[in-house]
C-alpha cells in the first residue's frame, strides 16, 4: 500500500528529531495518520505485532483538553515502538485530525527515512467504536472550543499533568474504569473524565 502524507504534515516531519512520531494528514485528506523518521526504514517492513493504539481525551484541572495517542507496535523482547503524541483539541488543524478519527476506517503508522523520500507503513483497522469514542469526544472538547480560546501554556500544564496521572503501560492497558478514566467500552460522557 502507498501512503503519502500532505504537504503541511511533510513540512512538520521535517522538523521533528528522529524517532519521534507526530500525528499527520495524509495526502488527499480526511485520514489522519502517525509518522516517524527512522534511520534504517527497512527494518520495519516486517509487520510489528500487535499493533496497540489508544486515543485518549483528558480534560485537566483548569478546563483544558489533552488528546493524546498511547500506541505501542510490537513486543517488548523483539523490535518495537512505543509511545504518545498529543494534540491540542482548540487548535483548528489539530481538530480537524481528530475529525478524521470519526470516520475513517483504518489506522496507519507510516516509518519514513530521514529524507522523507521513501518509506513503510503498517495499519490496523479502525472500528466503529473507536470511531465513536472520538465523536464523543469531539463533542466534549466542542464545549470547550466555544468557552475560550487556546492557550499553549496552560495546554503545556495540562499535558504535564495528564502525564503524571497515567503511564504508558496504564493507557495501553485500560479497560475498566479508574480515577478520572472511563473505560475504553463507553460507559457515558462527564466533563473532566478522561474518554479513552
Amino acid at each position: 500500500m502507498k501512503v503519502e502524507l500532505d504537504a503541511r504534515s511533510h513540512q512538520r516531519l521535517q522538523t521533528t528529531v528522529p524517532d519521534s512520531p507526530a500525528v499527520v494528514e495524509l495526502k488527499g485528506g480526511r485520514e489522519t495518520a502517525l509518522a516517524m523518521r527512522v534511520e534504517e526504514v527497512f527494518s520495519y517492513r516486517r509487520p510489528l505485532q500487535p499493533f496497540l493504539l489508544n486515543c485518549v481525551g483528558y480534560q485537566a484541572k483548569g478546563g483544558v483538553w489533552v488528546v493524546t495517542f498511547a500506541f505501542q507496535l510490537g513486543t517488548e523482547s523483539e523490535r518495537h515502538v512505543a509511545g504518545r503524541v498529543y494534540l491540542n483539541p482548540l487548535q483548528n488543524e489539530e481538530a480537524v485530525l481528530l475529525q478524521h478519527l470519526a470516520l475513517q476506517e483504518r489506522f496507519v503508522f507510516v516509518f519514513l527515512n530521514s529524507s522523507l523520500s521513501g518509506g513503510v507503513s503498517q495499519e490496523r483497522v479502525w472500528s466503529m467504536e473507536e470511531r465513536y469514542r472520538v465523536r464523543l469526544l469531539l463533542s466534549q472538547t466542542g464545549r470547550a472550543v466555544s468557552q475560550r480560546p487556546a492557550n499553549m501554556l496552560e495546554f503545556e500544564r495540562a499535558k504535564a499533568e495528564f502525564d503524571a496521572r497515567f503511564s504508558l503501560s496504564h493507557l495501553l492497558a485500560t479497560r475498566t474504569p479508574i480515577g478520572r478514566a472511563v473505560s475504553s467500552f463507553f460507559h457515558g460522557a462527564v466533563r473532566g473524565v478522561v474518554l479513552e
